[in-house]
């Protein structure tokens, strides 16, 4: 019997890179796994990965987008027809990053200034960069979108329920290039912490992951210096290299099970070392 044997869980943003991780990993630990993702191939793979695993035959793909109240609500009423208004384990797990051209190659710049000279003078100017619709989509996918689901899978949890969101390093320490990504993982932060004591009466524990830096598709944001800043930041790293999407399910796996039963308003931060 796995650690998940006969839960159900919601994973969003599950198309690809952690989402996709945690829920097949859920799926190995038993649990029953229902998955969003706003792309529909994506979901619609993920989920047929699911029913092989014999983890995804309740309910299929739920499409769309987290910041959209009206889409959101729908996907839990589906949960709950399909389930008998159930709900044991939510990942809130949908985001993005992004990043404007000049920003990346301002960082070209300073990582060619980095390994010239040891130090940097190029000034990124990032927040002087961020314009009105980056800034508000950001924190509406992340932190509004956390928000959403956290609110209707309550209507379906009961005592032993568990809610794991996901954050970031950026939301802790905040990240020069991503000042709106770094202020919605915060806010996630923040969110979690409340929560986890409005509803820690009923027997539900809130907590947080907070990933370094990981090797997934949320890095191509970089474009062409991929492969040079992902090299830098494994030397940031103690551990000396970049975390794995199954470093970060593993750590999902353990809140949402028997282990983490004392656990509510935490922040684990799976992050080799940069932050300390």
């Amino acid at each position: 019997m796995g650690e998940l044997s006969g839960k159900i869980a919601f994973v969003t943003g599950a198309g690809s890179g952690l989402g996709r991780e945690t829920a097949r990993t859920f799926a190995r630990a038993g649990a029953r796994v229902g998955v969003n993702d706003l792309r529909a191939d994506a979901a619609a793979a993920v989920h047929a990965e699911l029913v092989e695993l014999g983890a995804g035959r309740e309910c299929g793909p739920l499409v769309g987008d987290v910041a959209d109240a009206t889409q959101v609500a729908a996907w839990f009423e589906t949960l709950a027809r399909t389930t008998g208004n159930r709900l044991d384990v939510l990942v809130n797990n949908a985001g993005y990053a992004d990043s404007d051209a000049e920003t990346t190659t301002r960082l070209g710049r300073q990582l060619a200034e980095l390994q010239a000279t040891g130090r940097v003078t190029t000034p990124l100017e990032a927040t002087r960069r961020l314009t009105d619709a980056r800034w508000a989509r950001m924190l509406a996918v992340h932190l509004t979108g956390t928000f959403l689901c956290t609110r209707a899978a309550l209507g379906l949890m009961g005592c032993g329920g568990r809610i794991i969101n996901m954050a970031s390093i950026a939301g802790t320490t905040g990240i020069a290039s991503v000042p709106h990504y770094s202020a919605a993982k915060a806010g996630i932060i923040g969110f979690t912490k409340a929560v986890a004591r409005d509803v820690a009466g009923q027997g539900i524990c809130v907590n947080a992951i907070a990933p370094g830096y990981i090797d997934t598709p949320i890095l191509d944001v970089l474009g062409d210096q991929r492969a040079a800043q992902t090299a830098l930041l494994a030397l940031h790293a103690p551990l000396g290299r970049l975390g794995e999407a199954r470093e970060i399910a593993a750590t999902a796996l353990f809140l949402a099970g028997p282990g983490a039963s004392y656990f509510t308003g935490q922040v684990l931060s799976p992050n080799g070392g940069v932050v300390i």
